[in-house]
C-alpha cells in the first residue's frame, strides 16, 4: 500500500510514516491499536497521545518485536496492555507539557497572553494526531 498516499497531511510526520510502512500490514499493529482503544479510546487526539501516538507505538513493537512469534496473539495482546499500563500517563504527560510549552513559545513570539495559550491548547485538543487506517475487529 502507499501509505504516503494514503497519509496525505500526516505524510511529512516521519514516525507515523515509519508505523504504517513498517507495520501497516501486520496484526501486530492492529493488536497495539486495540488495546488502546481499551485503554482511552481518544488517544490518537492531541488531548491524549495524539502526534506522539507514532512513537510510542513503534516504542511498543520495536521492544517487543524479538518475543511476537513466541508469545502468540493472547501473550502479545498481554504484553501490549501490561506495556501501555506501564507507560501510557508518563508519555501522555510529556506530550502535553510539551503542547503547553510550544504554545507558550509561539505565543510570546506573537506578545500575546496567557490565558489565549491555555485556549490555543484546549481548542487543538480534539485534533487528530494519529490517523488510524487499519480495521480493528
Amino acid at each position: 500500500m502507499n501509505w504516503k498516499e494514503k497519509l496525505g497531511g500526516y505524510a511529512e510526520n516521519e514516525e507515523i510514516l515509519q508505523v504504517y510502512e513498517d507495520w501497516g500490514e501486520t496484526e501486530y499493529l492492529k493488536e497495539v491499536v486495540s488495546v488502546l482503544n481499551r485503554y482511552n479510546p481518544e488517544w490518537n487526539k492531541e488531548k491524549e497521545l495524539g502526534s506522539w501516538a507514532a512513537e510510542f507505538i513503534l516504542d511498543l513493537l520495536e521492544e517487543t518485536e524479538e518475543e511476537f512469534e513466541e508469545l502468540g496473539e493472547e501473550g502479545r495482546c498481554a504484553r501490549f496492555e501490561e506495556m501501555v499500563e506501564e507507560r501510557y500517563e508518563d508519555f501522555r504527560s510529556g506530550h502535553q507539557f510539551a503542547r503547553i510549552n510550544n504554545a507558550a513559545i509561539q505565543a510570546e513570539a506573537a506578545g500575546e497572553q496567557e490565558k489565549d495559550i491555555r485556549a490555543a491548547v484546549d481548542a487543538r485538543g480534539e485534533d487528530v494526531g494519529f490517523p488510524v487506517f487499519i480495521s480493528i475487529e
